[in-house]
């Protein structure tokens, strides 16, 4: 989300408010004051470039020891270096849902596709939502009230689900009882990570998902047999205990500040949800197979989440920094084109390596391998890469807050899919499944490479303009 306009908007600014005062002596106090000026540790990752409110409290504490004279203080490039951990911390909190999903491979092919599919794409667009709606809480120190509208959202979706289970014909269901387990630990999984990040206790979650990584690498392993799946949502349950831990303390008094929830932002992050999701479920879908068995497109996807995590943490701490470093507004605007430069450079190896695999979907000389789905295979790790890459140029353009451009991009790749499916059907009302996915999947390929180069001319024309930082 965008950071407020309003109030200090650099470190410099916050070291220059806070100078002259007797908290500065200790940290703590001073991490204090700066909470109950209403900065949260989503405003001091997304306004600061630092990860947590006590990061900003070093940060700040340090420029003053530097105005003092006294020892301790760190350059403005020291200050750069905090995003990398923190990126990391939320890359690994993001990969455990999907690290579980991978691991419950035998309770997945016992459920109804359409079930799931829609469990997907409520959990990770409601998630999304809600963490939005929780920030706008959080940043006033109604965390307890933001977590407990969080839980409200997972009852309601958990309900809806038990409905759909409960009623849904079992052509779409399949199997009730894993289905009503299987739904309720997505939907668990979510709402965790959702709550976790308004709490800004992403570290202390994932300290306590070490169970979920222990029992997903055991069963993807053979260490665990299948039935022993229970542990797994035992381990689920147990870190999303700890993630909706802080709802149950009462804010205080002086943070009870009626704070609305931004409706167009909210709408926005459903709509990314809702795109990433279908994109995901359409590279998975899309491949021969059972379905239920992951397809090569989610190893590219898997191993870039950590690196669009940097990508964009690091594009937000120099946008951050640059507000340290330079005094002179012609100094900035290089520095800002600079960054811009190295940003659009950061999102060409995803089209490029997409690219190439495209071509060599239809050129390599297939009769050499023994393989009967090689191209499909290769076409499957092409629409990883190029959906990889258009999950950065989306988090990138919500960070500079042009969330209805990143909410158009994150739906276009559905579009392009359905379109040539619809064209199909229409053209051919009885084909087979097998034809439709022969057509399907390259189509799929080429619409996330056109989303691909629109996510690059979308993200140039950001991060080239100076209103974006404001």
């Amino acid at each position: 989300m965008r950071a407020p306009a309003a109030g200090p908007q650099s470190i410099a600014d916050l070291a220059e408010r806070f100078a002259g005062s007797v908290v500065v002596v200790d940290v703590d106090e001073l991490v204090a004051a700066i909470e109950a000026a209403g900065i949260s540790d989503r405003q001091a990752q997304v306004r600061y470039g630092v990860p947590t409110v006590f990061a900003l409290g070093e940060a700040v504490l340090a420029q003053l020891w530097a105005q003092r004279g006294r020892p301790g203080a760190r350059t403005p490039r020291d200050r750069r270096v905090p995003f990398a951990r923190a990126a990391l911390a939320r890359a690994a909190l993001f990969l455990t849902p999907a690290l579980a999903t991978l691991a419950a491979g035998g309770p997945l092919a016992r459920v109804g596709w359409p079930l799931l599919a829609a469990t997907v794409v409520v959990g990770w667009s409601g998630g999304q939502a809600l963490a939005c709606a929780g920030y706008a809480r959080a940043a006033h120190g109604n965390t307890g009230a933001a977590l407990r509208r969080v839980a409200a959202g997972l009852l309601v979706a958990s309900a809806a689900g038990a409905a759909a289970v409960t009623f849904g014909p079992p052509a779409l269901v399949g199997e009730r009882i894993p289905a009503y387990a299987v739904c309720g630990v997505e939907l668990l999984a979510f709402a965790g990570v959702a709550a976790a990040l308004v709490a800004g206790r992403v570290g202390a979650v994932l300290r306590w998902s070490v169970p979920v990584w222990l029992v997903s690498l055991a069963l993807l392993t053979g260490l665990l047999p299948d039935r022993a799946g229970w542990l797994l949502g035992a381990a689920v349950g147990l870190a999303a205990a700890r993630a909706f831990a802080p709802a149950l303390r009462r804010d205080p008094p002086e943070a009870r500040v009626g704070a609305r929830a931004p409706f167009g932002a909210v709408v926005a992050y459903v709509l990314i949800g809702a795109g990433q999701a279908g994109a995901f479920l359409l590279v998975w879908r899309l491949v021969p197979g059972d379905g239920a068995a992951p397809p090569p497109a989610t190893v590219p996807l898997l191993l870039a989440v950590p690196l669009i995590e940097l990508f964009v943490a690091w594009h937000a701490a120099g946008a951050a920094a640059g507000l340290d470093l330079y005094d002179d507004v012609a100094a900035y605007r290089r520095h800002l084109r600079a960054l811009g430069a190295a940003t659009l450079a950061g999102l060409v190896p995803p089209l490029a390596v997409g690219a190439a695999l495209l071509v060599a979907a239809f050129r390599l000389p297939y009769e050499l391998s023994r393989h009967p789905d090689a191209r499909a295979l290769v076409l499957s790790l092409a629409a990883g890469a190029l959906l990889a890459g258009a999950w950065a140029a989306t988090l990138l353009l919500a960070t500079r807050g042009r969330l209805l451009l990143a909410a158009l991009l994150a739906l276009a790749p559905v579009a392009f899919a359905v379109v040539p499916v619809a064209g199909w059907l229409v053209a051919v009302p009885g084909g087979s499944v097998h034809s439709l996915i022969q057509v399907m999947l390259p189509a799929t390929v080429a619409g996330l490479a056109a989303t691909s180069v629109l996510g690059l001319a979308a993200a140039a024309h950001t991060v080239f303009q100076s209103g974006s930082y404001r």
